[in-house]
């Protein structure tokens, strides 16, 4: 029989902030209000890597917990491009800084809809889609950005009224083009294939709550990923690349926003929304070592305040390039006793140990 192999209530090695991103070099960076943290000690001590420059009650929002959750601001993403530099998602755009740089400046701002939820990374290109409310009666677009984040312009626009939003553009390591990840409800939903010169989209398969998904783990020849939706059931899912087939590998209490690799541990996290068929008040991180059975890991509560305005609760992961010395991070976000704070389990053997029970 499997047992999980950390309970909420085991010591962890936390510190305040949000999970953001996991270097091939081991680097961690976390977001507290509008500055990103870096540690490179595996999360022992942190220093201040990058801002967004914040005044008056943007400013303010940013400290206090409650009024940032509450206004969603704060960096919701980051990534460190090759050449260096620094790209983050805030509430109201992009913000770039160069290498050596730590005063961030705004290269995008959002006009429609609200952020993206996630930005991809493909050598000097970057890519994101148009997300949020509001777009489902007009050409919903995909940005590029040809120089590293410096500037971005229109890569593909989806036929007016065929999806509600973009969740992920995702590269694919060893194919060559990207991944579509689009929502939210019946035909709308689905995951394409971009080609890389942004001008070709092919259908693996939509139209089913099955093909909701925020972030998947692409692999040789599958993506696996946790359904993201508020009116079904929720698994993870194996989605087949070459005839779209999908295999429920494991039924989960909520949908799934994040998924991350841990060196050799695939893991997926849920959260606590609102839906008639999932009603649990528990999100997890679930586990799989190389593609093995999936397992739960780590299990906190939705805290009492409302999922509407106050957030769904969920587990953050950060965005992480494999490496041998990859710490597993996670965030908690409206959870008991974790919300507004970065869980770190970070010695090798902790990580090996979770890796081979999984």
């Amino acid at each position: 029989m499997a047992h999980p192999i950390i309970n909420c209530q085991d010591p962890l090695s936390t510190t305040s902030g949000r999970a953001l991103f996991s270097a091939e070099n081991g680097d961690l960076y976390i977001g507290r209000g509008c500055q990103i943290y870096r540690s490179q000690d595996r999360g022992l001590t942190w220093q201040r890597d990058c801002f967004v420059p914040s005044f008056g009650w943007k400013h303010q929002c940013s400290r206090v917990r409650i009024l940032a959750r509450l206004l969603r601001w704060y960096i919701a993403a980051l990534r460190v491009l090759p050449d260096g530099s620094r790209l983050a998602v805030a509430r109201d755009g992009i913000y770039r800084a160069a290498a050596g740089e730590q005063a961030m400046t705004r290269v995008f701002a959002i006009q429609r809809g609200s952020r993206p939820l996630n930005f991809s990374v493909d050598r000097s290109r970057v890519l994101f889609g148009e997300y949020g409310s509001g777009l489902e009666e007009t050409e919903v677009l995909i940005y590029v950005s040809e120089d590293y984040g410096k500037t971005f312009h229109e890569g593909f626009r989806f036929p007016k009224g065929d999806i509600r939003h973009v969740h992920h553009v995702m590269v694919d390591p060893s194919e060559g083009h990207y991944w579509v990840l689009v929502g939210d409800f019946g035909r709308q939903t689905g995951v394409g294939v971009l080609s890389r010169d942004l001008k070709h989209l092919e259908w693996l398969g939509r139209g089913t709550q099955r093909y909701r998904a925020v972030s998947a783990l692409i692999e040789p020849d599958c993506l696996v990923y946790g359904t993201d939706s508020d009116r079904d059931r929720n698994f993870i899912v194996r989605l087949d690349k070459q005839s779209g087939r999908i295999d429920e590998l494991k039924e989960v209490e909520g949908s799934s926003l994040y998924s991350a690799r841990f060196g050799g541990l695939r893991v997926i996290s849920t959260a606590v929304e609102p839906n008639p068929y999932c009603r649990s008040r528990e999100c997890s991180l679930y586990g799989s070592r190389n593609g093995g059975p999936w397992q739960k890991l780590v299990t906190h509560r939705k805290d009492y305040l409302s999922p509407v305005y106050f957030q769904f609760g969920t587990l953050v992961l950060p965005y992480t390039q494999d490496s041998p010395q990859t710490a597993l991070m996670y965030s908690g976000q409206a959870v008991d006793g974790l919300d507004g704070r970065v869980a770190l389990i970070g010695s090798e053997t902790e990580i090996q140990q979770i890796a081979r029970a999984a």
